[in-house]
């Protein structure tokens, strides 16, 4: 109750009120300067310089003109949002990283090392509303949205710790629902004249919201689509995803072959314009099946939703797409939501693993192995909350690439760590105005209460 209440009443986010300007802001860059061929270079000579600044850009050497160069010198600020802490994993493959925006409201990005590359989760918007029962995000409601700039500087912030190949949107709040900002994001981030990214390296992920993930489909088929199933049925899903109220299940699996489906069809386009390749060839099929991959995700609970009879349900779900997906078995990691869950067994995980890679469904199926759960950037753990450093993790950001080990062959999941509280947070400013709220609500439905029984 105090919780909804809280979100209800926590001071929400006006972004026409910033007044600082990013020089990843590509709508205020182009005021000031209309020549494209100049705002690119900028751009891209500031990813490949992460350690520099932009009174460093040699704009006189390519002959910007000067009330251009002076206007952004001016005007236009690298960073709008500050790095007041950074935490490192034990293991040294995890860095977390809390951000303060110019407006004092904070977010946290997390870089991911494997061995080949790194991998940033970035966060979309403060807060969350979609309210999953196991995230600890969703309790802290929905403060705003990021723009597209302060989503780029993250990226350019992670850039600057190690090189980048992929970005995946599964940090701080639901990307579809800040779908105008995401999409100018993703364009920026792929452009090859700017970071460069590849579409295969970006993964969206979302809780399913229905109309948007279409949108997605349609205006951005290349990008890797993610989504938080998490239950292998609608009954299930209500229980630990609100959200789900809104589609049934069998409507976002419509969604996830329409995906797939315009990914195809863009790969074809994209091969037959570059190459002339003609679709119909067997080895541009074989080709195409190969990147049109949409991961589905799926927390595991104890005696939740990690039952045999759960496995068996959500491998009949998938089985019919098979070729196309890829699942994702994430152990539930401890947060700070009400609900008293707990991670599954390591018996349970493998049980649930075999069932699904086994006959007949054969599901290619991975269980993700964790990063930074010691420092409170696991998945579901994002809720400013900074432990500092304590004991901590396969890859599970190329949706849409390989397809990685075959299938039969599970990647062992690595866990541990220990619950820690959202209320530990340094300073947040969600905590601070959570109390605010709690004493304005409570001490009315004291003195109601009291009035009531009290009364002649």
């Amino acid at each position: 109750f105090f919780e909804l209440f809280a979100s209800i009443m926590a001071p929400k986010r006006k972004t026409e009120d910033l007044k600082l300007k990013s020089i990843w802001d590509e709508t205020l860059v182009t005021e000031v300067m209309d020549n494209k061929v100049h705002r690119n270079k900028m751009w891209q000579w500031l990813v490949l310089h992460p350690d520099k600044d932009i009174c460093d850009v040699p704009f006189a050497s390519w002959r910007v003109k000067k009330a251009s160069a002076d206007a952004i010198l001016k005007n236009f600020v690298k960073y709008t949002a500050t790095v007041v802490e950074r935490n490192e994993s034990i293991r040294g493959d995890t860095t977390k990283l809390l951000l303060e925006l110019q407006d004092g409201h904070r977010i946290e990005t997390v870089i991911m090392r494997h061995p080949s590359h790194s991998t940033v989760c970035v966060s979309s918007q403060i807060g969350c509303q979609m309210g999953c029962r196991f995230c600890a995000t969703g309790t802290m409601g929905i403060i705003g949205n990021l723009t597209s700039a302060e989503i780029l500087e993250q990226l350019a912030l992670a850039n600057a710790v190690t090189k980048i190949r992929n970005v995946v949107f599964m940090g701080m709040g639901e990307p579809l629902n800040n779908y105008d900002n995401l999409k100018l994001a993703v364009e920026f981030m792929v452009d090859c004249n700017r970071f460069g990214l590849s579409f295969r390296h970006v993964t969206v992920s979302t809780v399913g919201v229905l109309k948007t993930m279409r949108r997605l489909s349609d205006e951005l088929p290349y990008v890797s689509l993610a989504l938080s199933l998490h239950a292998p049925n609608q009954e299930v899903r209500l229980k630990i995803v609100p959200a789900a109220s809104a589609h049934h299940i069998d409507k976002l699996m419509e969604a996830v072959d329409y995906h797939t489906a315009k990914n195809r069809e863009a790969y074809f386009h994209r091969k037959i314009s570059r190459h002339g390749v003609d679709p119909t060839e067997a080895n541009s099929n074989k080709r195409a099946e190969k990147f049109a991959n949409v991961m589905i995700e799926y927390i595991l609970i104890k005696d939740v939703n990690d039952l045999e009879a759960h496995a068996i349900e959500l491998a009949t779900l998938l089985a019919p797409r098979r070729e196309n997906i890829i699942l994702n078995l994430i152990p539930y990691n401890p947060t700070t939501v009400a609900e008293d869950y707990e991670p599954p067994t390591e018996e349970s995980i493998t049980r649930f693993h075999a069932t699904c890679i086994g006959e007949p469904f054969g599901i290619h199926t991975r269980t993700r192995q964790e990063k930074g759960q010691d420092i409170a950037g696991a998945c579901g753990q994002l809720a400013l909350v900074n432990p500092g450093k304590v004991a901590n993790s396969a890859d599970i950001e190329d949706a849409a690439g390989s397809r990685g080990a075959k299938k039969g062959k599970a990647k062992v999941a690595s866990r541990g760590g220990k619950k820690e509280s959202a209320e530990q947070s340094s300073g947040g400013s969600v905590s601070a105005s959570k109390l605010f709220c709690y004493v304005n609500i409570a001490i009315p439905v004291v003195l109601a209460s009291l009035a009531f029984f009290t009364r002649p």
